[in-house]
């Protein structure tokens, strides 16, 4: 059945072809880095322009995750933080940023390890190196695009925020935490978690550069910033 939380024919296409990297990765070395300057740092060449309309996808694609109605001040919380402190130094929304943030918020949900900027650039340089490339973008509608973008930024904040405020509250809150980001995944790209996490724990050895994000936290405080209490 489709509903709003269904991911549109664009993002679809990118769910299969994420499968098949996860696939043809395997046993491949992990993506270095490119020789960019620092300020470019973590961008990829799927960029986009902002739009103004409620990311109203998004909100539903929270919806699905947490499995409980959300304000829509969270879902706009969620998108300004990762614009304004995980991505603060990418001048356009990145769409290829903003899946390696989700990606590797998954991971961090199931494993219990945080998602550090080298990780997240880690998984970024992967993005690059197996994906990008193999899926139309410019001829691809601009509102499927970035439809995907605000899905993404804010799922990955959202469940980053979720994992930290699990770890610290026991086994129980963890498994809640794993189990949202399997979920979520399976919804959204159609991928199977534990698979995920097997291919990027293989990128934890890769030399990263700088990223040009800041924070030790992926994913923390979309609400916490703005001095709410947190998810």
């Amino acid at each position: 059945m489709t509903t709003s939380a269904s991911p549109n024919p664009w993002q679809s296409a990118l769910g299969r072809r994420l499968a098949q990297a996860l696939e043809q990765s395997r046993f491949a070395h992990p993506p270095l880095a490119d020789a960019t300057s620092e300020r470019e740092l973590g961008a990829t060449r799927w960029r986009l322009p902002s739009r103004v309309a409620e990311p109203a996808a998004a909100a539903a694609a929270l919806r699905e995750m947490l499995g409980t109605a959300v304000q829509a001040s969270l879902v706009t919380h969620c998108l300004q933080h990762y614009r304004s402190q995980l991505a603060s130094g990418l001048a356009e929304d990145d769409l290829g940023a903003a899946l390696a943030a989700y990606l590797g918020a998954c991971r961090q949900a199931f494993d219990h390890e945080a998602l550090s900027p080298q990780r997240w650039q880690a998984i970024t340089q992967w993005v690059k190196a197996w994906v990008i490339d193999e899926l139309p973008w410019d001829e691809a509608p601009l509102a499927q695009r970035q439809d995907a973008f605000e899905r993404f930024a804010v799922l990955a904040v959202a469940l980053g925020e979720w994992t930290v405020q699990a770890s610290r509250q026991g086994s129980a809150q963890q498994a809640s935490a794993t189990w949202m980001a399997r979920n979520s995944l399976r919804a959204q790209l159609g991928l199977d978690l534990p698979a995920l996490c097997a291919a990027l724990r293989q990128l934890d050895g890769a030399t990263a550069a700088n990223p040009s994000v800041a924070g030790a936290e992926i994913g923390a405080a979309a609400y916490r910033q703005a001095g709410h209490d947190p998810v």
